[in-house]
């Protein structure tokens, strides 16, 4: 189990060599952690003062202290991720990485945090999630009309794969790309594409939750006990669209996984994200659409079926090189190589066609 104290922020632990002592102890204690980072437990308070003297500067001090985040999530998440990143980019001119998270994890506070860290460790990521991909929505609706759930964003099939890959083939050739805006608060909350821009940097960074999602045969408890015969069509059409990602996913130099230690944590972090979209008065999905639409993502993509990391790698799949396990509070309890985490048991989903945040986890 990952553990980092809640009142070691940085600052603290900048100002206070009690409080480094403290969370050297408790990092040399997490030997999954550890095996990310190839560090022995003897060498983790050196490790850490070298850490600590690059993000000591104000500006970072305090650009991190405006991101909300729990300690652990920059010990356990941000920063393994960004020497991960630094590791890649020694073997590989401007690499592309992707990063699996369930809905709600954060993109955008994602993104903040390592453009502040990128600046502290002298590198320039750009971050972008797989829903800016998503297709304009009259294509989108079209494209997503078979489903069983009224939902027409999401899954596989949903995207603009080819503006996907010239993005990927445009950063890895030169450093930069165009990457279109998706706005999640038009069309009632149904979101549509808003404009593009222009990204430039050292590192891509592809986030969303069925980055590096494979196909897989299709079993009689698929996508989980007593779906619907509709879902199980719908889950096959999916596992085979997958197919159309995976020259997509050649594309990436490695795959973080971050995933919840119950699935319907996720259901509550989407709920939240959606009263902020209300509060700044664009449009949100109602609860019981969110349940639709996450129920409808299991279906499409069965994370225990589609994610989980492979036994035997595919020929051209990235290679997982970071697994993460998020509590309720988004907090960091577990990391480290895939092979040292354990996988969220698969979310109980009752057969009908509503359920309740209760029912899934």
């Amino acid at each position: 189990m990952f553990r980092v104290d809640g009142d070691l922020k940085l600052q603290a632990v900048l100002d206070g060599p009690p409080q480094r002592c403290r969370l050297a102890r408790q990092l040399a204690r997490q030997p999954g952690w550890r095996a990310l980072l190839d560090l022995d437990e003897g060498a983790v308070t050196a490790w850490l003062d070298r850490q600590l003297d690059a993000l000591g500067a104000a500006t970072t001090v305090e650009a991190l202290a405006a991101i909300p985040h729990h300690p652990g999530v920059l010990w356990g998440l941000w920063i393994p991720l960004v020497h991960l990143m630094g590791s890649v980019q020694r073997t590989a001119p401007r690499p592309c990485m992707g990063l699996a998270g369930v809905p709600g994890t954060g993109k955008t506070t994602l993104g903040q945090a390592m453009a502040v860290l990128g600046r502290a460790y002298g590198f320039s990521p750009v971050v972008a999630s797989i829903d800016d991909y998503y297709l304009p929505l009259p294509t989108r609706t079209t494209a997503m009309a078979a489903n069983p759930f009224a939902i027409d964003r999401g899954p596989p099939g949903s995207h603009d794969l080819q503006w996907l890959n010239r993005s990927l083939d445009d950063f890895a050739a030169d450093g930069q790309c165009w990457i279109p805006r998706f706005d999640k608060g038009l069309a009632g909350g149904r979101g549509d594409r808003s404009g593009s821009g222009r990204h430039r940097g050292d590192v891509f960074l592809l986030e969303g939750w069925m980055v590096g999602a494979r196909p897989f045969p299709v079993g009689p408890e698929d996508p989980h006990q007593g779906a619907s015969a509709a879902e199980r069509a719908w889950c096959a059409r999916c596992s085979r669209v997958l197919a159309e990602y995976t020259g997509t996913w050649e594309r990436l130099h490695g795959l973080v996984l971050v995933v919840p230690q119950q699935w319907r944590h996720s259901l509550r972090w989407r709920l939240q994200a959606e009263a902020r979209q209300r509060r700044r008065g664009k449009g949100a999905l109602s609860g019981a659409q969110l349940e639709r639409l996450l129920r409808c993502f299991w279906a499409s993509v069965p994370p225990h079926r589609a994610l989980q990391p492979a036994r035997t790698p595919a020929d051209g799949a990235p290679p997982v090189v970071m697994m993460a396990t998020l509590d309720g509070r988004r907090r960091v309890v577990d990391v480290g190589p895939p092979g040292a985490i354990r996988w969220p048991a698969p979310a109980q989903l009752p057969s009908s066609s509503s359920f309740s945040a209760s029912s899934m986890g």
